[in-house]
């Protein structure tokens, strides 16, 4: 189930901050393939987001 649109952004940053840190703690051995894939498709969209970086900080700044 995806996230609802209110809360799509706050509960995917919770769920990215949470892969962030299993790559801190070098949590990357032993995965299944299906999680590798996710961190594969994690990469490309997080390139594909900072093409948007400039939008996405001034909707920031706009909203504060």
């Amino acid at each position: 189930m995806g996230n609802m649109s209110y809360c799509r952004f706050k509960n995917t940053s919770m769920d990215l901050q949470d892969c962030f840190e299993a790559i801190e703690n070098n949590e990357l051995n032993d995965l299944v393939d299906y999680e590798y894939d996710g961190i594969e498709t994690i990469l490309y969209l997080c390139e594909e987001i900072l093409e948007y970086r400039a939008r996405l900080e001034e909707a920031i700044n706009n909203n504060k």
